[in-house]
């Protein structure tokens, strides 16, 4: 069974993301469920702080340009 990208086999669902295969399990709750949104939940957090910083270095990077320019 497929689910937003997910197999689901038994209390354990697996998904394929940047050529790494992703594995979550039920756990001790059995809630399958949770276990997938935690993953999710944690995988956007880590994105954000990614973007976050690739934006900082970005904005870094044109800042040391304008003052070169202005110079």
């Amino acid at each position: 069974m497929t689910v937003y990208g997910w197999v689901i086999l038994g209390d354990a669902a697996t998904k394929r993301v940047n050529s790494q295969e992703i594995i979550a399990t039920a756990g001790k709750s059995g809630d399958l469920g949770a276990a997938i949104r935690a993953w999710e939940d944690k995988e956007r957090h880590r994105m954000a702080y990614e973007l976050g910083n690739l934006g900082r270095l970005v904005n870094d990077a044109l800042d040391r340009l304008r003052q070169a320019r202005d110079t």
